[in-house]
């Protein structure tokens, strides 16, 4: 094992992949060209929350906003997802208010997630990988939900809808989720 107090070559920050959040907004603008198109024919007062069996459960006037806050939220969280995924190659430097220094004498405020530069690259490759999968898997849920609270949930579809939305989430997410660890553990 290599001593951690030695200073070490700096490694060049990663940009974290753009295409991911891309298609996450694509999928949120799509929604929204679909919602200004059947917004006309809208009901009034809308649904606007479902139970478990996507029965409507509470309903709003209709209003552009409220119409559209779905995409709202969607385009809200890609961005958010998109500027963490931006920041997070920072998480591999270390800084005090003296300026750089090696992780052995780094101030209390110092970001480092590990000694060893390669944990740290590694972690923060596969983080950003999750974020993008995230930010796609989120937009496509957002857009489902949308799509049918303003289109109805065809009877054929109501009993196993939710069901699969969630399990394709979670399953996006667990699927991540392993990516990272498994990234700190080959080289852990």
């Amino acid at each position: 094992m290599q001593d951690p107090t030695i200073a070490r070559p700096a490694r060049p920050v990663r940009r974290p992949p753009v295409w991911p959040h891309l298609v996450a907004l694509v999928i949120v603008a799509a929604t929204l060209v679909i919602g200004l198109v059947v917004y006309p024919s809208a009901p009034d007062p809308m649904p606007v929350h479902f139970d478990a069996a996507l029965q409507p459960d509470a309903w709003a006037d209709k209003s552009i906003g409220g119409f559209l806050l779905p995409i709202i939220i969607g385009a809200v969280v890609v961005a958010i997802f998109w500027i963490i995924a931006a920041c997070l190659p920072l998480t591999g430097t270390t800084r005090s208010d003296d300026g750089p220094h090696t992780s052995a004498t780094a101030s209390t405020w110092s970001t480092q997630l590990s000694p060893r530069p390669e944990v740290t690259a590694a972690t923060t490759a596969a983080t950003m990988r999750l974020l993008g999968d995230m930010s796609i898997a989120t937009a496509a849920l957002i857009a489902v939900v949308a799509l049918t609270t303003w289109l109805g949930v065809p009877a054929w579809m109501a009993p196993w809808l939710l069901p699969v939305l969630m399990a394709g989430f979670f399953g996006s997410l667990a699927v991540s989720c392993v990516r990272v660890f498994r990234a700190q553990r080959r080289l852990g």
